[in-house]
């Protein structure tokens, strides 16, 4: 119900994911993918949709059950903490995705320079953050040049679901890029498709014009 909700759901399925994809270079047939937090697997199924060996970690163990279960064999998948050094082998990877997890982080140096160290000459980063131009949430106390934790609250599957996360402004983003050897190679800015408002018109019918999600691409400079 979770996976389905989320796969389906107006702000994953029909509003992030699209904008994410629509950045992943192509071909990627042959080519090495880690999707870093992947969640119960829907990215890494993309993934090998599209021709790419994938790899996937996620720091639930039952995300990374689900996502094995739905890759059905193919993929190698294992549990980490982004907060950590990733354990694998130096320019072993030729891309990387990670989608909408760096936010729940306060130290993007770990992480980047984890996925500056794993890719090979050329690789690539896509990843997605909650946009810093996005309106205000109730009870957010600083200002847009702020970096603050913030916490939003909605109902997903009949669960009440409350989720934390740093909003940061745009160039405290770009400097912790720079900081960890990237230049910015494309950016999406989310905005939902005509077919989505119809489909989700209380949903995503009020985000059109609104800045909602990110999706930066990333080369090492």
């Amino acid at each position: 119900m979770w996976s389905a909700t989320t796969d389906d759901g107006p702000y994953n399925g029909w509003l992030e994911r699209p904008a994410l994809r629509s950045l992943v270079p192509r071909p990627l047939d042959g080519l090495t993918v880690l999707d870093a937090g992947c969640g119960a697997g829907a990215q890494c199924e993309w993934l090998l949709s599209e021709g790419a060996d994938v790899i996937g970690f996620d720091l639930s163990p039952v995300m990374v059950v689900e996502a094995r279960a739905r890759c059905e064999g193919r993929g190698h998948f294992f549990e980490a903490d982004l907060a950590q050094p990733l354990e694998l082998a130096p320019a072993s990877v030729d891309g990387i995705t990670s989608s909408l997890v760096l936010h729940y982080l306060y130290d993007w140096q770990v992480p980047l320079r984890s996925f500056a160290q794993i890719l090979r000459p050329g690789g690539w980063v896509v990843l997605s953050v909650d946009h810093p131009f996005a309106p205000a949430l109730a009870g957010q106390c600083g200002t847009y040049f702020d970096t603050e934790l913030l916490s939003d609250t909605w109902t997903k599957a009949t669960v009440e679901v409350t989720q934390h996360f740093w909003r940061r402004p745009l160039a405290a983003a770009m400097a912790e890029f720079s900081a960890a050897g990237f230049v910015i190679d494309g950016i999406a800015e989310a905005q939902p498709s005509p077919g989505a408002v119809e489909r989700f018109p209380d949903d995503l019918g009020p985000l059109t014009g609104i800045p909602s999600f990110i999706v930066y691409r990333l080369r090492l400079g």
